[in-house]
Formats: structure tokens, C-alpha cells, sequence
């Protein structure tokens, strides 16, 4: 059964964030004005919003929210508590219910049941990480009875779905079949190549994967979905396999979520990272230490790791490592015919959607060469321009999100192998733009302050850093940013003189350092008397 966990992982980066403005709170001198705390909107309960499915509240980290008037709930936990898989492909999520095929589409308010377009009566959209629908999808999409309790802040929800547990194989209304479990074994050397999945217990089904199938590989944790290669996907990766009537498979999707970053401690049964996280591999976690397998003894401080875990589990199946090594001081034995003299990449900064960066490979004429990008994708091929000199280049797509991965080289001449070589710069890229996730005053809220105190959360659900330079405040279309006092987290702004009673037009602008950028506007009203 798939239950893939998005809102977990972001609910982990919003409570990072919580912790960090605390922080930055805490550093402001005694004689500077208080920042303004967050005002909700008026509708929306001073507690937080409990979600109740047949008497049974959901223990979630993404409740629901009240935007612009209309009450939004969090999907994932709701199908999770159902025992039914969502499928993500870009902005489009499928879910196969009882009552047939349902199709959301993020910024759509529109839903389709089975082709037929259905009104849902609000835009489905992104928050923190989460994706968030109107109550009248649990309608469409089950047949559920919903409804807000806005004194004692419930969501209520009726389904005769509750406790439905989605089958390792389901049949869908296309004649075809979706296969769920978990990856334990890709084989891409036979012929055609097969991917062994986990049903649970001790039953497992192999599949031959034939070469027109798509292969999308998502990272939960940084909202991270690549087209890619059955060589991609992982031991341990949560699995979905559409299959078409006559058994040919048409889709594999691969989820799991992660760590990276920097090893600044190691123990012998956990290492640290840089940001505080405790890693403690299992008896079963694969460790890999620059693609040779390995023992956590064998990590050190500043290797940089990649942490795979299941996403519905949390098990860390693998912790995959790489140690810097110089492509010129690297030792080959004399008898080695492939070797690797320098590996470069012209990358300089985060990149977006669309840019592109090269690498360039010196070594021995006349072989293969490929490059990684970390862990994401591997085996990307490079052409031999002239002897000795290889080049590859790589376009960002979309949703593409890693941050700081190194990139590898590899050379093979004939059945020689040259050691792999790690290029000095390091790749970060963002197609996940920044959202605003909270602004006061609130929209349409009336304040009885003259001077009200303005400002807007922000953070970067793709883990690249807010361009602080980027952020602009505008205040009925004068530009009060110079006034205001701008973070990665947060900007807020208190005026210097009384605003007069009426209408108040807010925008905020802000844009991550990879150039992702996104606005809000919204107005309050000032009435003194």
C-alpha cells in the first residue's frame, strides 16, 4: 500500500522555520519595535482546526486553512487515513476510488470524475509544502458528507470509505491494474529489465519493465520529481506501477524522502549532520561510500551524505556518501587503461526551471564517459568532442529541486574503469517557487490603528535560500521596503505616520536566489472611529 507523506516532511521544514524566527525574535535589541505577531483572518479559529473522519480525529502537522474566506483541507492525510494512494505527475494528482477516476489539477478549480469536469467551487492549491483542496472535493471525489464547525473549529467528515485499505494490486476503470508495494530489487541488466516490489508479508511480484514505460523518481522532502531511468530507482523506494490492460507497463513511480548535507560528527551506530539531524542506520541500511559499499565506521567528518528513507515508513534504507577525491592525484594501478585527469562543471550559482550548466571530462581518448548529479540522476551521458575531451550538458526541468549535490564523472575505456572523479563545484537548483504563507493585517480584516504594524511570512519549500535584496514591500503603491526590516524569514513594516481611515493595498514580492519569484497582494480596511 502506498501512502505517500508530503505533508510530513514539510511539516518538518515549517516547524524548522517556526524555531528560526523565534530565534531571530529573540535577537532584537530591547529599544527596537516589537515585530507584530501574526493576526488571523476573522473567520479563521484562534486554535487550530481539527480534522475528524467518522468520529476519529486525524493526527496531522498540515491542519486545515482558512484562505481568503474559504476553509481548505489538507488531501494527503485525509486518502492516507482512507488507505488510498494519490499518484502525482507534475501539478496533476489521480486518485482511483470506488466511485472511479478522480483528476485534481493545483490552481484549478475544476476536477474531473471519471473525463466529466466537476466544479469544485475554489482553486485546489500549495501551502507550505501541502496540497490543500475545498471541502466539496471529498464530495466529488467519495461521495462524503463535510462540514465546518467554526466555533469549535472541526472539520467533519462522513465516508463509508473510512477503513478502506488499499490492495498491494488494484483494478482501475481503464481495464488496467496499479501495482503498490515496495522496490527490493532492480535488475537492469536482463533482458528486458525487471523491478521486484514488496507487497507486504512475504508476497512479491516481479515485473518486466519494457523501454517505452515512463519513470518518474519523486523526493518528498523538497517537492523533487524527475523523469528518469529504471537505474534510479532505489531498494527501499515506495512504488506505484501502472499497468495496462494487456500487462505493459505505462508509469513507475518512485517516492522516497531524505537528508543531505555534511557529516560534522560520527559515533559508532550514528553520524550528525551539519544541521542537526541524528542519522542511525539499521542492520539493513545499504551504506555506499563514493559508489563502493561500505561501513558506517568508514564515514568521516566532512563526507557529504545522501539519507534515503521510505516515505511511509521512515526507514533509512540507504546512506549513500562522497568523499572528495582530486582527479589528478587520484592512484591508478599501472595496468588500469581509463583515467580521469579533470572533471569540471560551469556552475556558479542556484539555477531555475530552463537554465543549464556543462561539464567537461579530460581523460583517456577513445571511452564513455557519464556524470552524476548526487544521488538524483546517474549515468547522464557525455559525448567525446575531441580526443581526450569529453562534455555533457544538462537543462533543469521541472520540478528539479536539490541543493548543494556534488556532481561525479566516470570514464571507462573498453572493460576499464576509471576511478570516479568529483567536480569542485556543487549544484543547487529550484523550480519550486517561494510562498507567502501568512500575512497580517489579514485579508479584509478592519483594524482600529492608524498605524498598523504590516508584514508577511515567507519561506522556500525547495530548501534554496530566500534573496533577501529580493524582497519588496509595497504599501497603497509606495515602495516602503527601506522602511522595513527584511529577513529569509519574514518582512514587516510599522509606519511612521498615520495612515487615514479607508482601503489599505498591501504586495509583497520575494524571489529565491535560484531567481524563483512570487507576489501577494491584499488589502485591510483602517476605521478609527
Amino acid at each position: 500500500m502506498m501512502r505517500v507523506v508530503w505533508s510530513l516532511a514539510y511539516g518538518r521544514a515549517r516547524c524548522a522555520l517556526l524555531i528560526a524566527c523565534a530565534a531571530l525574535l529573540a535577537a532584537v535589541p530591547a529599544n527596537a519595535s516589537p515585530l507584530p505577531s501574526a493576526t488571523p483572518a476573522a473567520e479563521k479559529p484562534t486554535r487550530t482546526i481539527a480534522l475528524v473522519l467518522n468520529g476519529d480525529t486525524i493526527a496531522t502537522d498540515t491542519p486545515p486553512q482558512v484562505v481568503e474566506g474559504r476553509l481548505l483541507i489538507p488531501l494527503r492525510p485525509i486518502f492516507e487515513a482512507l488507505g488510498i494512494p494519490i499518484i502525482r505527475n507534475g501539478r496533476t494528482l489521480t486518485v482511483h476510488v470506488p466511485l472511479g477516476e478522480v483528476v485534481l489539477t493545483i490552481g484549478s478549480d475544476t476536477a474531473t470524475l471519471n473525463a466529466k469536469p466537476v466544479s469544485l467551487g475554489a482553486r485546489v492549491v500549495e501551502f507550505e509544502g501541502a496540497t490543500y483542496v475545498p471541502l466539496r472535493a471529498l464530495k466529488v471525489a467519495l461521495g462524503a458528507n463535510a462540514g465546518y464547525d467554526q466555533r469549535g473549529a472541526r472539520v467533519e467528515i462522513v465516508s463509508a470509505f473510512i477503513g478502506r485499505t488499499a490492495a498491494a494490486e488494484e483494478h482501475r476503470a481503464d481495464g488496467g491494474t496499479t501495482v503498490n508495494g515496495v522496490a527490493t530489487a532492480i535488475d537492469t541488466n536482463s533482458q528486458p529489465p525487471s523491478l521486484t516490489v514488496s507487497q507486504g508479508g512475504d508476497a512479491t511480484r516481479t515485473i518486466a519493465v519494457n523501454s517505452d514505460a515512463l519513470i518518474f523518481v519523486e523526493d518528498v522532502t523538497v517537492h523533487s520529481q524527475i523523469k528518469a531511468t529504471l537505474a534510479d530507482v532505489h531498494a527501499g523506494d515506495q512504488i506505484s506501477i501502472l499497468l495496462a490492460s494487456d500487462g505493459r507497463v505505462l508509469e513507475i513511480h518512485a517516492f522516497y524522502s531524505s537528508d543531505n548535507g555534511t557529516i560534522s560528527a560520527v559515533s559508532p551506530t550514528a553520524i550528525v549532520l551539519q544541521n542537526g539531524r541524528v542519522v542511525q542506520p539499521a542492520r539493513n541500511t545499504d551504506i555506499l561510500l563514493n559508489a563502493a559499499t561500505a561501513r558506517l565506521a568508514d564515514l568521516a567528518v566532512g563526507d557529504y551524505v545522501t539519507v534515503r528513507r521510505n516515505p511511509t515508513t521512515g526507514e533509512i534504507r540507504q546512506v549513500i556518501a562522497s568523499r572528495a577525491v582530486s582527479a589528478t592525484a587520484t592512484a591508478q594501478p599501472s595496468n588500469v587503461d581509463a583515467k580521469i585527469t579533470a572533471f569540471d562543471a560551469t556552475v556558479t550559482r542556484p539555477l531555475h526551471a530552463g537554465e543549464s550548466f556543462d561539464v567537461s571530462l579530460q581523460g583517456t581518448p577513445g571511452g564513455r564517459a557519464t556524470f552524476d548529479i548526487g544521488d538524483y540522476l546517474t549515468g547522464l551521458d557525455m559525448r567525446e568532442e575531441t580526443p581526450g575531451t569529453y562534455r555533457g550538458h544538462f537543462i533543469v526541468p521541472d520540478r528539479f529541486n536539490v541543493a548543494q549535490v556534488p556532481l561525479y564523472g566516470h570514464l571507462s575505456v573498453g572493460s576499464a574503469q576509471a576511478p570516479r572523479a568529483e567536480a569542485s563545484e556543487i549544484l543547487s537548483a529550484a523550480t519550486t517557487p517561494p510562498q507567502i504563507t501568512e500575512v497580517a493585517p489579514s485579508n479584509g480584516q478592519t483594524v482600529n490603528n492608524p498605524r498598523p504594524s504590516i508584514y508577511a511570512n515567507y519561506l522556500t519549500p525547495a530548501q534554496i535560500p530566500i534573496n533577501v535584496s529580493s524582497v519588496v514591500l509595497l504599501v497603497n503603491g509606495q515602495n516602503v521596503t527601506a522602511s522595513a526590516t527584511r529577513t529569509g524569514g519574514f518582512i514587516a513594516f510599522t509606519p511612521g505616520a498615520d495612515y487615514p481611515d479607508g482601503e489599505i493595498k498591501v504586495t509583497v514580492k520575494v524571489a529565491d536566489a535560484a531567481g524563483n519569484s512570487v507576489s501577494r497582494s491584499w488589502s485591510f480596511v483602517i476605521k478609527t472611529h
